[in-house]
């Protein structure tokens, strides 16, 4: 037998299978892929993968800079 063969069956007889469970103990570790559209291409789209935690942070984030932005700039005049 060659090394290789026997390296193999040394790590295969000490791999323990663990079932998979059907539901996350987490829901916000759940990983949720998307596609999202690539800034100057018309039609290219990129594969994105984050955990559901990682997606609701993210928009928390984008919402707060943007509610930010709107109070910062209510009952100023144009132009300062």
């Amino acid at each position: 037998m060659s090394i290789t063969s026997l390296l193999l069956t040394a790590l295969l007889q000490g791999a323990t299978l663990t079932p998979v469970s059907a539901a996350a103990a987490d829901p916000n570790d759940e990983v949720k892929c998307r596609r999202i559209e690539v800034t100057g291409s018309i039609a290219r789209k990129e594969k994105v993968c984050k955990t559901i935690g990682e997606w609701r942070r993210l928009a928390d984030s984008g919402n707060g800079v943007a509610r930010a932005v709107v109070e910062y700039s209510t009952g100023r005049p144009s132009g300062q």
